[in-house]
C-alpha cells in the first residue's frame, strides 16, 4: 500500500495544485473504499491533481468511475477554447497518470450535470470556489444522488464559505456527521440513524433515537427556493 501511494505521489509531484500529499493520500483511500457500482464525482477540475489521486485509489479498489465536472463558478477563461471546450492541460495530466480510462470529464457544469444524473454517488469531492453560495448550490444539487453510505469531501474547509456550509449540514439543517479531516479537506457522511422526528409547532424536529435537531421550516423554504430557481433556468433555456 505504501509503495502504491508513493508511486502516486511521484506521478502527481509535477502538477501545480494546492492538494498536499496528506490530502492526496486521504482521497486515495476514500476512493479505494467506494463500493462497486457507485460513482466518484469531482466538482471543479483544477489541474487534475486531486482527480489523479482519486482515480489511482479507484484503480486500487473497485474501479469505480470518476466523473470530473466543472463547477458553475469556474471562469470560462480557465477552460481552453478548443472545439470541445475542455481543459487540455487537465487531460494531459490524466494521460500522464494513465488514468484517462477511469476518468470521465464532463463539458456541462455541475447544475446541468446533476439534473441529468442517473447513478448512485459513493464519493462526492467538492473543489469549487470558497464562496458560500457556490458551495451550497453543489450540495443542494447533488445530495439526492448520494448512496446511503456516501462520503462528501470538501476542499478548503478552513475558509468561511465552506465552513459555514459544513456547519449547516452537520447541524440542524442537515443529515450528516463528521468523519475525518486532513489539511483543508473535511470528510462528512450521511447520518446512519433512521430518524424518528417529533416536530413541534415551530417546525423544529428532534429525533427520538439520537436526539438530533432539524429545522424543517428552513429546509422547506430552501427546497422551494431551489425549485423556483430550476424552473427559471428551465424557462430561459426554452
Amino acid at each position: 500500500m505504501n509503495n502504491k501511494i508513493e508511486n502516486v505521489r511521484q506521478i502527481t509531484s509535477n502538477v501545480e495544485d494546492c492538494i498536499s500529499d496528506a490530502e492526496g493520500k486521504l482521497l486515495y483511500n476514500l476512493a479505494k473504499d467506494v463500493p462497486a457500482g457507485e460513482a466518484i464525482v469531482v466538482i471543479g477540475k483544477g489541474k487534475g491533481k486531486s482527480t489523479m489521486w482519486l482515480a489511482q485509489g479507484s484503480a486500487a479498489g473497485n474501479m469505480s468511475k470518476v466523473y470530473s465536472i466543472r463547477s458553475r463558478s469556474e471562469r470560462t477563461d480557465d477552460i481552453e477554447a478548443d472545439e470541445e471546450n475542455t481543459n487540455a492541460g487537465f487531460i494531459v495530466n490524466l494521460e500522464k497518470a494513465r488514468v484517462q480510462t477511469i476518468v470521465n470529464y464532463s463539458y456541462m457544469d455541475s447544475e446541468d450535470a446533476s439534473r441529468r444524473w442517473k447513478e448512485k454517488v459513493g464519493l462526492l469531492y467538492i473543489n469549487t470556489s470558497h464562496e458560500y453560495e457556490d458551495m451550497k448550490e453543489v450540495f443542494l444539487n447533488w445530495e439526492r444522488h448520494l448512496s446511503p453510505n456516501a462520503r462528501v469531501v470538501v476542499y478548503g474547509s478552513d475558509q468561511p464559505g465552506p465552513a459555514r456550509v459544513i456547519k449547516e449540514y452537520l447541524g440542524s439543517l442537515g443529515d450528516f456527521t463528521f468523519e475525518q479531516r486532513a489539511g483543508t479537506l473535511r470528510v462528512i457522511r450521511i447520518d446512519e440513524c433512521i430518524h424518528y422526528w417529533i416536530i413541534d409547532a415551530n417546525e423544529i424536529g428532534i429525533c427520538r433515537y439520537c436526539g438530533r435537531k432539524r429545522n424543517f421550516k428552513i429546509l422547506r423554504t430552501q427546497a422551494t427556493e431551489t425549485q423556483n430557481k430550476r424552473r427559471q433556468v428551465s424557462r430561459k433555456k426554452k
